[in-house]
């Protein structure tokens, strides 16, 4: 990955920074059928193909194989956890003269910063490669195994690496994108959202303003109940321990059945719960001992897991956490019901499968505690647990109970991130009656995780937008103008500026040259060139608005720094030449520059 790289680019109108790719097209399936194509691409990689804009109906070869490329190079990369949202456009396509019947196409796809090069390029050579395939062929893909293995091992996982996101970002920035809020890559899975006075930062769930302290005691479970126990609110009662000698003289001191756990793990790993004999105390405390060299012994409460989501004060959704589990239908055994579901996630693509319905030696075991079987056939509506309890590799089953959560739960929640100073928390509650208070049924407060998974089920992905709008004001965009010209682009930018001051707005003129704050003093700046400029603005908390002076023709080669432009106007004199970074005596291309502005920018603002 090259370093110090500049960051992307907006130049073909997509909603994300762009850049052009050449894609060879080395032949075209000629009066291809796509209905047989396009059921494929549905029923097994989850791609409903969106119809060709423009197309009025008609065939073209060439244009719809390209489009079908360019839909499944994206959902490739979401598929590998990366945000792109959009197919792209085609920019233009002429034969390819060194081989009868093939074309060159030129496409605008989306850029993300700090991706590189090669692994974007794997991606597309792959797409073709499978569109090709599948419209020469599709009957020989009807066995997909072999297929997705070989997407996982030779796109999927190169691009983790390249650009190794978290699950919750690609849920928290599709979001963003459905809320016209523009985001940005930082670097390392670090986003912002918005501009300016308005931008945001996070990565993963976390957010920019959460207490390091705070985060890193509530990533210790013992460290975290002593705090919550000091601020009053209820904890768990357990033993830290490091010797496995211990767990005995532990699990008397706090009475049996005890719950066995790392201290410092989440999402349910290494977590043995309903322990009640010496000979399972110390198999629970082998198990936890492989993911901390810390172990809890903690007294088992009653009741059932509920994650409650809080971010700034409000809780946004509770749910009961089940632990994976099959629903009978008065007809088949809870084996066949096991098959049946397992089915269901085998149609799924690979990469999008939760984990398998489980009928091994545990699920026997909590079978058996239900006082059921493999062979058992339950009623309609009737649940057969799989596990005791609800985990990331496990799987469950989320039930929701945001309407009927007792305020006092939802306060105590709120209160647990307040004190560990989180934006956003995932608050967990074990409580036998989430509608009942907890100082009345005992519930406790079993952790606090700084970094709750987004979007893992349909109560997380309904609440997201709720979640945006209260870390970013409205849609996160400030007022960003454009004065294209001469000597007099710079005037009246500065006019424009004096403008939004009368409004109350800290306004910052950028140009090729020079950044002035909105007293018109010179912000000294490592960055140079205008985009650079511009874009350093759009991280600074203090800026309310942008006006560009634009004098070279910079742009036509970095491309706009924002989507978006409130207004542009054009001023006598032409632009200068902008040549690698340097402005040479040449005219630059006045008219170019100003259609790339217009082509952003609000019709009703923009005087040409």
């Amino acid at each position: 990955m090259a370093s110090g790289s500049s960051p992307a680019g907006f130049h073909h109108g997509l909603s994300q920074p762009d850049q052009a790719l050449t894609i060879r097209l080395a032949h075209c399936p000629a009066g291809a059928d796509w209905t047989p194509v396009d059921h494929w691409l549905s029923a097994k990689l989850g791609l409903p193909i969106q119809p060709r804009s423009g197309s009025g109906g008609s065939t073209d070869d060439a244009a719809e194989t390209i489009w079908r490329i360019l839909q499944l190079a994206a959902e490739l990369q979401r598929a590998a956890r990366l945000p792109v949202f959009e197919p792209g456009r085609v920019l233009s396509r002429m034969p390819d003269e060194s081989m009868p019947g093939a074309w060159l196409f030129t496409v605008a796809v989306p850029q993300l910063d700090h991706m590189p090069a090669p692994s974007l390029h794997a991606v597309y050579n792959a797409a073709t490669a499978l569109i090709l395939g599948l419209a020469g062929d599709p009957a020989s893909f009807a066995e997909p195994e072999r297929l997705y293995a070989e997407v996982e091992s030779q796109v999927l996982q190169p691009l983790r690496q390249a650009l190794p996101l978290g699950k919750s970002s690609i849920h928290l920035l599709r979001t963003a994108h459905e809320l016209d809020m523009p985001w940005r890559h930082l670097g390392n899975g670090l986003f912002q959202l918005g501009w300016g006075r308005h931008s945001h930062r996070v990565r993963h769930s976390k957010s920019e303003s959460d207490s390091s302290l705070g985060v890193d005691a509530a990533q210790h479970k013992y460290v975290a109940a002593e705090w919550l126990r000091q601020f009053g609110l209820p904890a768990p009662t357990h033993t830290l321990l490091a010797e496995e000698g211990q767990a005995m003289q532990a699990a008397a001191a706090i009475g049996w059945p005890v719950v066995v756990k790392p201290a410092d793990r989440d999402r349910g790993e290494g977590v043995t719960v309903g322990v009640e004999s010496e000979e399972s105390l110390r198999a629970a405390f082998q198990h936890a001992s492989r993911f901390s060299k810390q172990v809890l012994v903690e007294r088992m409460v009653p009741g059932t897991c509920h994650r409650l989501l809080v971010v700034r004060g409000r809780v946004l959704y509770a749910v009961r956490r089940h632990p994976i589990g099959v629903e009978g239908d008065g007809r088949s055994t809870i084996a066949e019901r096991i098959q049946v579901a397992n089915a269901r996630r085998m149609a799924l693509p690979a990469w999008n499968r939760p984990p398998p319905y489980p009928a091994d030696d545990l699920a026997r075991q909590e079978l058996d505690r239900a006082g059921l079987t493999l062979d058992s056939i339950l009623a309609p509506g009737a649940w057969a647990p799989l596990r005791r309890i609800e985990s990331t590799d496990w799987g469950g089953v989320d039930e929701d109970f945001s309407t009927t959560l007792h305020p006092d739960n939802a306060a105590i929640a709120i209160q647990a991130a307040e004190l560990f100073g989180l934006d956003i928390a995932g608050v967990d509650i074990i409580s036998p009656d989430i509608t009942h208070p907890w100082h009345e049924n005992g519930a406790v407060i079993n952790e606090v995780n700084s970094s709750p998974l987004l979007g893992a089920s349909q109560s997380s992905l309904d609440s997201l937008p709720a979640l945006m709008a209260r870390l970013v004001p409205g849609d996160g965009r400030i007022p960003i103008e454009a004065v294209a010209g001469g000597d007099d682009a710079l005037r009246v930018a500065r006019a424009r500026q004096r403008y939004w001051a009368d409004r109350g707005l800290a306004c910052y003129v950028a140009s090729h040259a020079l950044t002035e704050d909105p007293s018109g003093h010179a912000v000294p700046m490592a960055a140079q060139g205008l985009f650079a400029r511009c874009t350093a603005l759009l991280m600074n908390k203090h800026v309310d608005a942008i006006v560009m002076a634009v004098q070279t023709d910079e742009l036509l080669e970095t491309g706009l720094p924002v989507d978006r432009l409130n207004r542009v106007e054009r001023v006598a004199g032409k632009v200068a030449a902008w040549n690698a970074g340097a402005i040479t005596q040449a005219a630059g291309e006045t008219e170019k520059t100003l259609a790339l502005l217009l082509a952003h920018s609000s019709p009703l603002h923009s005087r040409a």
